[in-house]
């Protein structure tokens, strides 16, 4: 075949697919243009997820009427101008690809106007053409309108994923740079409904406060070096098990396997959302890499890497320190690396934990009618009177007592057994919400409607039929019912629905999403465990040794970490050389 050169048409739309992906692209591109206009408040109208129509309005700069068809241009921009200033980037953009590229995919229309201008523009193109170029009057700033997203490439337009799933991809996107950008008001409205509002901030610690809620605390650290400056947010999510990590790096947002290895590589149990915020001067970092520049390449990795992983890490050491337990739990052993956690059957030879409990199998002599464990702080007992009687029936021999620690002990007739009473308790609590569950959801009123966060109410909107299937009801951006729990009334509301949203993010599958959303409301309740240290006597922990018996996997807390260690009578033996 012989070679020769694309069609105008053909060429724009390849280069388009480049830049455009899917509505989120969209909102990605002209948002940072907002942003380098100056704007200062931005706002979206969505309709079917932005694949049917698009329209985005800020306060900025605006853009003269005379430039108007410049913008709509290939390799047209206001931002550099000649070779070097590749090296010296300070905007979002600078490529002059945006417009052009969704022009070229959709029917578009500018309006647009500059302070001081006695009147605006208005450019519209359909398919990358311009039909129309007047003067009309309109306030200043910009209005960015697209519609039928993909009408000329359907191939493409297959691809896209359900309005609402879209929609999700937005709002993603939006709540990131409302994070970063505190000094914006960003607003979202949706098929005609109000989904999200973040109103400018003083700091980026209050719009994560509103992003991610008071229910943990958030953790920080910053520190500069010689030419950068980096500060990391955590929030250790309770209920998660995996790690979301935002980076920007002179407040663009990026993606970068550096910074996330410098993160996971300081603890291998740092989950939950971290934000990562870097400046530093622009010729150290190159921005022109990647087509949706969604990926940078830096001098000197190796000192992102550095500075990153020193302030996770001081993130993690304060997050191990028994003060933050104390505060966050009440609990001043909850996975503290500053306590030897050492198994007790590690210290023997040539034993494993499956020979320990294969010796020394916990008996199933109580596993008949069983009441319900009662909601726990460190003053309440921990099991109802008749479960407290029962078991002093059976085990009236076995319990020792209660170790300065917390830890229980118990005389086994084959060894002896070391229990932690918070990871039991958490174990007993999770099963019985599975089985709750089991049973089918059943729905709990509440006598106080709670409002949804702001934050959280964009998402919750999108998968309202989702959350009403599995117990929450959701009304006039409040919540007025959510799945009841038996024995389980200390559980925050908002706590459940914020467990429930990220069940739905991490499964999509209907089949399997029910099984992940209880899974994380379980954990959440481990939450109202007796806390190891708490006093507890000899009935109460002679309780929780028959209830635990009870469960399917009594060895192990939801979270992974043992329940019990048993130190068979031989080993016992031969530590006394008997």
């Amino acid at each position: 075949m012989t070679i020769k050169k694309l069609d105008r048409n053909v060429s724009l739309r390849i280069a388009a697919g480049e830049v455009i992906e899917r509505p989120a692209s969209v909102a990605k591109e002209l948002i940072e243009n907002s942003i380098d206009a100056g704007a200062k408040n931005v706002s979206l109208n969505i309709e079917q997820g932005g694949k049917v129509s698009f329209v985005i309005e800020d306060d900025g700069c605006g853009i003269p009427f005379n430039e108007l068809p410049l913008a709509v241009e290939r390799y047209a921009t206001s931002k550099i101008s000649e070779l070097d200033d590749l090296e010296h980037i300070l905007t979002l953009g600078y490529r002059g690809e945006a417009l052009a590229s969704v022009a070229s995919v959709s029917h578009m229309e500018i309006r647009s106007k500059c302070q001081g201008a006695e009147k605006g523009g208005i450019i519209r193109c359909d398919g990358g053409k311009i039909t129309l170029h007047s003067e009309i009057s309109c306030q200043q700033g910009t209005r960015i309108q697209v519609d039928d997203l993909f009408f000329n490439l359907p191939a493409r337009r297959k691809f896209l994923k359900t309005a609402s799933a879209e929609l999700r991809r937005i709002l993603q996107i939006v709540n990131d740079y409302a994070m970063v950008r505190h000094d914006i008001t960003f607003r979202v409205v949706s098929d005609g409904k109000k989904t999200l509002e973040q109103l400018a901030a003083q700091s980026i610690d209050e719009t994560l406060k509103r992003r991610w809620g008071t229910e943990t605390r958030i953790l920080r650290s910053e520190s500069k070096s010689e030419n950068m400056t980096a500060r990391i947010w955590w929030n250790p999510l309770p209920d998660s098990r995996r790690v979301s990590i935002t980076i920007f790096v002179n407040q663009r947002r990026i993606k970068d396997s550096t910074i996330k290895a410098a993160v996971c590589a300081s603890d291998a149990a740092a989950y939950g959302e971290w934000l990562v915020v870097i400046n530093m001067p622009p010729e150290l970092v190159d921005v022109n890499i990647h087509p949706a520049k969604e990926e940078v390449r830096f001098r000197h990795s190796q000192d992102i890497f550095k500075i990153v992983y020193d302030n996770a890490q001081n993130i993690l050491t304060e997050k191990y320190s028994p003060n933050y337990f104390v505060q966050q739990t009440g609990n001043d052993n909850f996975d503290n690396k500053n306590i030897n956690s050492t198994p007790i059957y590690s210290l023997f030879n040539n034993t494993s934990n499956q020979d320990v409990f294969s010796q020394a199998p916990m008996r199933s002599a109580v596993r008949g009618a069983v009441s319900r464990v009662a909601s726990v702080d460190t003053n309440e007992t921990i099991f109802t009177p008749a479960e407290i009687d029962r078991a002093k029936v059976v085990f009236a021999s076995r319990y020792i007592g209660q170790t300065a620690r917390g830890f229980l002990l118990y005389d086994f007739p084959d060894g002896l057994a070391i229990l932690d009473p918070h990871a039991a308790h958490e174990r007993i609590l999770y099963e019985q919400i599975k089985k709750t569950f089991a049973q089918g959801v059943i729905i709990q009123n509440l006598a106080i409607a709670v409002d949804v966060p702001t934050a959280l109410l964009a998402e919750v909107i999108t998968e309202q039929d989702a959350l009403k299937s599995l117990g929450f009801i959701i009304g006039n951006n409040q919540l007025t019912g959510v799945p009841l729990l038996q024995g389980h009334g200390k559980l925050s509301p908002i706590d459940m629905l914020r467990s429930a949203m990220r069940g739905i993010e991490t499964e999509h599958d209907p089949a399997k999403r029910d099984r992940e959303v209880w899974w994380r409301l379980a954990r959440l309740a481990c939450k109202e465990a007796v806390k190891l240290g708490a006093h507890i006597e000899p009935g109460e922990a002679e309780a929780l040794l028959s209830k635990l018996e009870m469960c399917e996997m009594p060895f192990v807390c939801p979270h992974g970490r043992p329940t019990v260690f048993i130190v068979d009578n031989r080993k016992l033996e031969e530590m006394f050389e008997r």
